[in-house]
């Protein structure tokens, strides 16, 4: 991944006759080679009054460019799908925490558990200590122990690292930051350290050439400082995703001083911070628009998506989005080009006609 790529660049993907609504608040995670998004939150129903909570799953195929709405079982879908932390493992999907529409009344504290084989949903009980119900949490898993770090219940925020067994599903211990506690932040896991990016209280918002990790060997708290000469603004409810040995950083809100006060605004930047050497680049290229509250993941082709979220309109009013970016960190091989070429004109044909053709089997089971 380079700054200077010739072959990075932002597409809008195509809607089809079947799509997601516009939503923010929810959360997009890479399963295979398929994305899969969850809840979220628009302000207005199709009725035009009040906010709606979006109790749904959808599947989005990388490779035929085609929705999907799941079909999971209803009986244990978390209620509470507004800012939940979710996170994919393996052919499962983890989701803890969110809230309803009342933000602030209507928290959960609940681990459920999506797989994707069957589309069932489990509710998982936790032994040892509780963890604080809310949203704006983030998630990470690493060497068997599942970290659920931060998040707010409307009133308070947290700074508290949870740290779960995968075998025993008990809260093996809390461990408390010494910083104010922040929402909508980001972790990321790199080489044992969970890695926090941004968030806020929601004011001051953090910044991002300090960065606090939890080191999962000796469940310590660490800073560590960013060693470039300049980094990325401050923000809250940005992206943040790894791909080989960077974390890229897309969107999000941020806020600024004018004679007015404090500003909120969004933000349409990229940037890539170096693993290796603790470093911040900006990517030369940006989003179409500033957004906030979307979520991105990187899919099994190598690129990063991001979808819906909230920006700014002409008027400064919040308007919610559903939108799907696709950002080329690569240039694609060629077989990937003549797929995309071809699907694209013959999509109308069958599996068993594409067999005749001589289509290469790996590429029909994608669609």
């Amino acid at each position: 991944v380079s700054t200077q790529s010739t072959g990075m660049k932002v597409t809008e993907v195509a809607q089809t006759d079947i799509f997601p609504a516009p939503r923010s608040g929810h959360r997009l995670v890479a399963v295979g080679d398929s994305l899969v998004l969850f809840g979220g939150y628009n302000e207005r129903q199709p009725t035009g009054t009040g906010g709606e909570i979006k109790q749904e799953a959808w599947c989005f195929n990388v490779h035929t460019a085609t929705w999907s709405l799941l079909t999971t079982d209803s009986e244990n879908f978390p209620l509470s799908a507004a800012s939940c932390a979710v996170i994919a493992y393996g052919s499962s999907i983890f989701v803890f925490g969110g809230s309803g529409a009342s933000f602030g009344y209507s928290n959960s504290d609940q681990l459920y558990i999506l797989d994707m084989k069957t589309l069932k949903w489990r509710v998982v009980h936790l032994e040892g200590g509780s963890i604080e119900g809310g949203y704006g949490h983030s998630i990470s898993i690493c060497n068997g122990y599942l970290y659920i770090y931060g998040g707010c219940d409307g009133f308070h925020y947290f700074n508290t690292m949870n740290k779960i067994c995968l075998k025993r599903w008990h809260n093996t211990g809390i461990y408390r930051h010494g910083h104010e506690g922040r929402y909508r932040h980001e972790s990321i896991e790199h080489d044992g350290k969970i890695m926090i990016f941004g968030g806020g209280c929601p004011t001051p918002i953090e910044d991002l050439g300090t960065i606090p990790y939890f080191c999962t060997k000796t469940d310590t708290w660490h800073v560590m400082k960013a060693k470039s000469a300049h980094n990325p603004p401050g923000r809250v409810a940005h992206s943040c995703n790894k791909i080989a040995g960077y974390v890229i950083v897309t969107g999000g809100q941020a806020q600024m001083e004018t004679m007015m006060g404090e500003t909120n605004f969004a933000l349409s930047d990229m940037w890539l911070f170096d693993l290796e050497y603790s470093t911040w680049s900006p990517l030369q290229v940006q989003l179409p628009q500033g957004i906030f509250f979307h979520s991105g993941a990187v899919a099994g082709d190598h690129c990063l998506y991001t979808f819906g979220g909230s920006t700014y309109n002409d008027r400064g009013t919040v308007q919610r989005l559903n939108v799907l970016y696709k950002i080329n960190f690569y240039v694609p091989s060629l077989v990937e080009l003549a797929w995309t070429v071809f699907h694209e004109e013959f999509k109308h044909l069958s599996r068993l006609k594409m067999v005749e053709i001589g289509v290469p089997t790996y590429l029909i089971h994608r669609v």
